[in-house]
């Protein structure tokens, strides 16, 4: 019966991928990512979703844009931080920048201010597992604490970071 129930989400789910897909991938674009990431994006969504244990099919669209939003702002802040090191520390806000450009700066001050508010030990792990592209898994090793213990310090930070960021760009 289990088997049933996956089968018929996974049904489900890629019924929805073909309705939702290009909604999902105008999202992204809207923000100038390039096609093929945005192809990669919108897979991404489709998996988170797949993840899950408990599919309703009338929420789903509105679940994957909301998925599909959050995962281009972290996209965004991502590459504003890439930006920010390859510039070795030195990156200044110009006199004259798109809406883009200081949507994807206020965010990244956003974070970076939840980041200094946060306790040295929560700043780490959240660093580990956001810029550094680390798993609970490696994090435990580096930092000796339980797996458990390790996922709640990223999902409470993670929580902490994007509160901050609500706020700070009034959503």
């Amino acid at each position: 019966m289990e088997s049933t129930i996956k089968a018929k989400s996974r049904q489900i789910i890629g019924e929805s991928y073909k309705q939702v897909r290009q909604d999902l991938y105008s999202i992204f674009r809207q923000a100038c990512i390039a096609e093929d990431t945005c192809e990669d994006l919108v897979q991404e969504v489709f998996l988170k979703i797949l993840g899950l244990d408990i599919i309703i099919a009338d929420q789903l669209k509105g679940l994957a844009v909301q998925i599909a939003y959050q995962k281009r702002t972290d996209y965004l802040r991502h590459r504003a931080y890439i930006n920010k090191v390859k510039n070795e520390g030195n990156w200044q806000m110009e006199q004259s920048y798109t809406n883009q450009e200081a949507e994807v700066n206020d965010i990244l001050c956003a974070e970076m201010n939840a980041i200094e508010g946060m306790s040295e030990k929560d700043a780490r792990i959240y660093q580990m597992a956001r810029f550094d592209d680390k798993t609970a898994d490696e994090i435990v090793l580096e930092t000796g604490l339980s797996k458990r213990a390790v996922e709640s310090r990223i999902y409470r930070t993670r929580l902490q970071v994007r509160q901050q960021v609500r706020k700070a760009i009034g959503f």
